[in-house]
C-alpha cells in the first residue's frame, strides 16, 4: 500500500504533533526534576525511523509535496 498526498498530510501531522508533545513533556520533566522512562534522544531516533518507513511507503508525488511544505 502506498500513501497518497492526503494520507501523507495526516501522517506528517501525526508525527509532528507527537514530536511536539514529547518534547513538551520532556521539558516538563526537566522542570520538575523527574527522569523519563524513555529518553528524548531515543524517541527522536524512533521518530526518525518511523519517518523513513513512511517515506518508503509514500508515492513520489506525495513525498515531493511533503518535502515542499515541511
Amino acid at each position: 500500500m502506498k500513501f497518497n498526498i492526503q494520507d501523507r498530510i495526516v501522517l506528517d501531522e501525526m508525527v509532528d504533533t507527537f514530536t511536539t508533545e514529547m518534547i513538551k513533556q520532556h521539558h516538563e520533566y526537566d522542570l520538575d526534576g523527574k527522569r523519563p522512562i524513555i529518553t528524548k534522544e531515543y524517541w527522536l531516533q524512533m521518530i526518525d525511523e518511523v519517518q523513513q518507513k513512511i517515506d518508503s511507503f509514500t508515492t513520489k508525488k506525495a513525498l515531493d509535496h511533503s518535502n515542499k511544505y515541511k
